[in-house]
């Protein structure tokens, strides 16, 4: 299961290089004024559900289902280094995240509250990555990326609506993330729970499907 994890992290060293890039630019742009926070935190959001979905389309063009699943670790193997790689993104958007708000609040010349709603707003793209690929990995395993991808837009809209809306809400009724700071704590933790029944229904899935 090993060499399933790695070769998902080699297949999407080339998305991360991209991301990344993109995701230091949002960051400066937050950094001196141009944009709200909200940008960033969206986009390092939808990055923690684009990496795993792009997986599946390149499994499926090169027909690695088939393969894997003759492999030793058999098809849970697929299913498991799948789910296993997935959290790996989550955790490291929360490293990734921390670093970038960190930065931010360091060169915008944060203090204070304004300093701890940054820090804390990088602990929003973990916990809606892991909500999100709870909900589309099971879909993406019985359906493939070409047909879950009505799914996939549908939870992308939802998602983008409620994080983005919801930051921009706060900040008109002039309210801080500080004042959800528990919540904001318990959220990464409570999408990191709900990935295990999502686990179990696409082990079912995969197991049942014919390849």
């Amino acid at each position: 299961m090993t060499g399933l994890v790695k070769k998902d992290l080699y297949l999407s060293l080339s998305m991360f290089k991209s991301y990344v890039a993109v995701a230091a630019v949002f960051a400066a742009l937050t950094a001196f004024g141009i944009y709200d926070i909200s940008f960033f935190v969206t986009y390092v959001s939808i990055m923690c559900i684009m990496i795993p979905v792009n997986l599946f389309a390149y499994d499926e063009q090169a027909r690695w289902d088939k393969y894997a699943a003759a492999l030793p670790s058999g098809r849970a193997g697929v299913v498991k280094a799948r789910y296993l790689f997935t959290v790996l993104v989550c955790a490291g958007s929360l490293v990734f995240s921390l670093l970038l708000q960190l930065i931010v609040a360091l060169v915008s010349g944060a203090q204070g509250q304004e300093r701890v709603d940054l820090l804390l707003s990088g602990l929003l793209p973990t916990a809606y990555g892991c909500f999100m690929n709870a909900i589309l990995l099971p879909l993406l395993f019985k359906f493939g990326s070409q047909k879950a991808r009505l799914y996939l837009i549908l939870v992308l809209g939802v998602g983008v609506g409620v994080i983005f809306g919801g930051l921009t809400g706060l900040k008109e009724m002039g309210l801080s993330l500080s004042a959800l700071r528990l919540p904001l704590f318990v959220l990464p933790v409570v999408g990191l729970l709900a990935l295990i029944p999502s686990y179990l229904l696409s082990k079912r899935i995969f197991f049942h499907k014919d390849l």
